[in-house]
């Protein structure tokens, strides 16, 4: 019977980063929303994971893999928020985080794989948001460890080399860096990596590893059961679509540790997901603005509104077509290194980010003073700088409205440009 660690350095090393968030009230982020060198570094000489490259006090979060790692771990699993302004700041979600402080070690341990398995966007942490092909990892590259013994080294070569059909030799490509990595962080295997003294992702920086007995069961029950590129919520984008098997029902994420529970005879075992088993509710005011043109619109939105349905709102109270494109982002001051949603009419492929029409307002757990970026057509790049002015959780709405304008909506285009089009 599998058993979860009791002991794991991963959960050690993630209390000591915690706490050391904890202890900086409203730290201090870069410009993208991410861990500043100074902390990074200090950071680093205290886990038990460094840095496997030579880090200054000015090197990027790029340059620490597992301290990465682990403030995706603590921003995905809404430890912390990742507050965006004209400062972009760090605070803790204190009801979430003194839930997780305390948990039992396996709880720890299982709500690190969980947050990670689910709801972690690898995307980001490999820097490779378009392909994603590292997250391959997860499903050709256990399937071939499976095939060893515990305690037997396989070694990790780049696919397109001459094929070898013994187990002890994994094709894998290039990127898959930070995936194998993490296996390691998680107790699933030794590892030896090729040294290096500056990060490349364009090489294969892991040698070899070997698997451990949790590994083994971990990952079999993973593989059986959860498998990667149905559970984790940003897959579509890791994965080719077409090439994957379906599945008979959507995957409930929340019931991710129903597996272990049973498998490990851990049935008490707690879990700090679903995010809102008590979302937001009631209405939003959100004041949208063109700072450009210094004119405002304030609208009022039910809080289980899709942002497409808030994009929807915005070109009524502006008297836009709904012509073009448009996208979403959480990030205003550096919108392409946050979190984007795109228009569900944008071609599959083309957007990084996330369906708008799948993403309500209360899914993003929103707070007073927020702000968001909303550009609509990416040809005029119209620019809308949108505030949460309000939550108002008793007030209930059916839909949205317009409640406030200030200023004459500019024309969406110019009169000579209607002239150019009719002549066209």
């Amino acid at each position: 019977m599998p058993q979860i660690p009791s002991h794991s350095d991963l959960v050690a090393d993630f209390d000591l980063f915690l706490s050391y968030l904890r202890t900086k009230q409203n730290l201090p982020l870069t410009g993208a929303g991410e861990l500043k060198g100074t902390d990074l570094y200090a950071l680093n000489e205290r886990v038990q994971y460094p840095s496997p490259f030579v880090v200054t006090p000015k090197s990027r979060v790029a340059d620490y893999p597992f301290l990465g790692f682990l403030f995706q771990v603590a921003t995905a699993g809404r430890l912390f928020a990742v507050q965006m302004g004209k400062a972009n700041t760090l605070a803790p979600v204190a009801a979430r985080l003194e839930t997780y402080e305390n948990m039992t070690a396996e709880e720890k341990y299982m709500f690190i794989l969980e947050t990670a398995w689910c709801y972690v966007d690898w995307a980001t942490l490999d820097g490779d948001d378009r392909s994603g092909m590292g997250s391959m990892w997860f499903r050709e590259g256990v399937d071939s460890l499976l095939k060893n013994p515990v305690g037997v080294w396989a070694r990790l070569i780049e696919r397109g080399w001459l094929a070898e059909s013994e187990p002890q030799t994994i094709h894998i490509f290039l990127n898959v860096n930070i995936y194998a990595r993490a296996g390691y962080w998680l107790g699933w295997y030794e590892m030896d990596e090729r040294p290096q003294t500056k990060r490349d992702k364009y090489s294969l920086a892991i040698d070899r590893v070997a698997l451990t007995e949790w590994g083994r069961d971990c990952l079999s029950l993973l593989r059986l059961y959860r498998p990667f590129h149905f559970w984790n919520e940003n897959s579509d984008r890791y994965f080719d679509s077409e090439a994957d098997e379906d599945y008979d029902e959507p995957v409930d994420m929340s019931t991710f540790l129903a597996a272990f529970r049973t498998e490990c005879n851990e049935p008490d075992l707690l879990s700090l997901y679903p995010f809102n088993p008590n979302p937001p509710t009631g209405t939003y005011w959100l004041r949208v603005e063109i700072p450009a043109h210094k004119v405002s619109r304030t609208l009022a939105m039910p809080a289980e509104a899709t942002l497409n349905d808030l994009h929807l709102l915005i070109q009524k109270a502006f008297a836009f077509d709904n012509d073009h494109l448009y996208g979403f982002y959480l990030n205003p001051r550096n919108p392409y290194n946050g979190k984007q949603f795109f228009d569900p009419r944008t071609v599959p492929g083309m957007a990084d980010g996330y369906p708008a029409a799948k993403v309500t307002l209360d899914y993003l757990n929103l707070y007073e003073g927020q702000r968001l970026l909303y550009i609509f057509d990416f040809g005029d790049n119209w620019e809308f700088s949108i505030t949460l002015a309000r939550h108002l959780p008793d007030e209930k709405t059916a839909k949205g409205s317009i409640i406030e304008q200030v200023g004459e909506a500019p024309q969406q285009y110019a009169d000579d440009e209607d002239d150019d089009d009719d002549n066209w």
